[in-house]
């Protein structure tokens, strides 16, 4: 159950999209697939390996959505 006050991060929906096409050929719950994911992206980086995945640090930059913003 979650608690009130706890950070919970916005997954980008392209990746939300991705989980849920991933989920659905694997036949298990989106929830059970992304903390599978992450577990062993944790147990990775205190492995000491620091690329866990290949993209590049611009691929984590904040993107901007609004249209506003873009000007």
């Amino acid at each position: 159950m979650a608690q009130h006050g706890l950070y919970q991060p916005k997954i980008a929906d392209e990746h939300i999209r991705n989980l849920y096409q991933w989920a659905k050929r694997l036949q298990m719950p989106m929830t059970r697939l992304v903390n599978a994911l992450l577990e062993h992206a944790l147990v990775r980086l205190e492995q000491g390996v620091e690329n866990v995945s290949e993209a590049t640090p611009e691929a984590y930059r904040r993107r901007k959505t609004r249209p506003e913003e873009n000007r």
